[in-house]
């Protein structure tokens, strides 16, 4: 199936590891021009050769911190010094930490406030007049199930803020054939997977295998999901083949979400 993506550029953020990766990979594989990003030089680099293995499409690894607003001007400027005009965003950033209310401090909220919500503003807002001169674009936010079946609070808190910015900029860059999507995964094996199972298993007393089995009796099948699994969603959401399709909010949760909508 065409998906008309050959020769567009994608900016994916944080994707040395996890779902960032996989939605690399499989844009790379669609033919795209494919910026990495990550704060690790390490790991940023090593992915950037394995996908150009695997793909033999170009791939540009660009360091940055997005945790830090200087950074990511840095980063930003980066883009624009290598004349780069981004046709297809993917927001995707770390998780927050997992806390009751009472462990949290100002600290923890100001952090993740910066990392999960206003990182991705800042680059959104970047990239968006590229795409108005073009009049087409994709954004798409990686976020979680926490945006529709609240669990972890700081998570729940600042994903459904990020979400709520996405349907009203949905609104906004319609005209311009500019399409804002979110994408919510659930249970996707990646390190903080497991971190959070660890986290969940100390203060149980019990084991990461027992934590992920209860998990996965909520999720109708019974699995997690693959990276790869979640990064299928973002490709489909970035293609010709979703052109009428703006300004939701899409699980891909195995069905572990229970409400209507």
């Amino acid at each position: 199936m065409d998906l008309g993506l050959e020769g567009k550029t994608a900016l994916i953020t944080a994707s040395s590891r996890g779902i960032g990766r996989a939605i690399a990979t499989e844009f790379a594989t669609e033919g795209c021009e494919v910026i990495i990003c990550s704060r690790n030089k390490e790991n940023l680099l090593k992915t950037a050769t394995q996908i150009e293995d695997k793909t033999q499409q170009k791939v540009i690894a660009l360091q940055v911190d997005l945790s830090s607003q200087e950074s990511i001007q840095k980063f930003l400027e980066e883009i624009g010094d290598r004349g780069k005009t981004i046709d297809i965003l993917v927001n995707n950033a770390g998780g927050p930490p997992y806390k009751r209310h009472y462990e949290l401090t100002d600290k923890d909220w100001q952090e993740s406030f910066d990392l999960t919500f206003l990182s991705q503003v800042k680059i959104s807002e970047a990239m968006i007049p590229l795409m108005k001169n073009k009049r087409w674009g994709r954004i798409i936010f990686v976020t979680s199930v926490a945006v529709k079946q609240p669990g972890m609070l700081i998570a729940n808190s600042q994903r459904a803020s990020l979400a709520a910015y996405a349907k009203t900029l949905s609104n906004e860059l319609g005209e311009y054939n500019i399409l804002v999507n979110t994408i919510c995964p659930a249970f996707a094996v990646t390190d903080q997977y497991y971190l959070i199972a660890d986290e969940v298993a100390r203060r149980s007393g019990t084991s990461r295998d027992k934590v992920i089995e209860e998990w996965l009796k909520s999720v109708p099948l019974k699995r997690p999901a693959s990276t790869t699994e979640i990064a299928n969603a973002a490709v489909f959401l970035a293609s010709e083949k979703a052109s009428y399709i703006t300004g939701n909010c899409i699980q891909v949760d195995g069905g572990f979400v229970k409400s209507l909508f």
